[in-house]
């Protein structure tokens, strides 16, 4: 089976795209969104099967590896302690909009992928952050007490940490 798209007169191996990027050391994260961005492009055009899948199968390797990589190096756990996991994400995602994240090479990076790697860190999955985020919120007081009460506490341990 031949994994070759016909562009004009040209012809390209789909397996030369991996090659490529993977010999220039890119990310397997770029590597994901590169290839499904081909992978959408020839499915809408009609390419055969056989060719989306094929990328479609290294799609789903190259994250398996992300995510192993990720998860591997990382002895770190989040408190079982009530509450940890709702106020962790309350703090990140407020970090988050203050614009406190980027990816290595400075550019804007998205909310999902933010939690996705502090979810590998924290060996969680937090890929329902934004469930997590409107539950609490919908559950909270009218006067949004239990929503701010994380901020209160972190406020309140930076002025002891102040006066030692």
């Amino acid at each position: 089976m031949k994994a070759s798209v016909k562009i004009s007169t040209y012809t390209i191996d789909v397996r030369d795209i991996f090659t490529a990027m993977s010999q220039h050391n890119v990310s397997n994260h770029i590597q994901v969104e590169v290839l499904r961005t081909v992978d959408y492009a020839l499915c809408e055009k009609h390419y055969p099967q056989d060719i989306c899948g094929i990328i479609d199968r290294k799609i789903k390797l190259l994250e398996l590896a992300e995510q192993e990589t990720a998860t591997a190096n990382s002895n770190l756990q989040l408190s079982t302690k009530k509450g940890a996991k709702v106020n962790f994400i309350r703090i990140i995602n407020c970090l988050y909009e203050l614009s406190y994240f980027t990816d290595k090479e400075g550019n804007k990076i998205t909310k999902k992928e933010v939690f996705k790697t502090f979810g590998n860190t924290i060996n969680q999955n937090l890929s329902t952050f934004q469930n997590d985020l409107s539950t609490t919120k919908s559950a909270a007081n009218s006067d949004m007490k239990s929503t701010l009460q994380i901020f209160e506490q972190l406020y309140a341990k930076q002025q002891e940490l102040n006066n030692k």
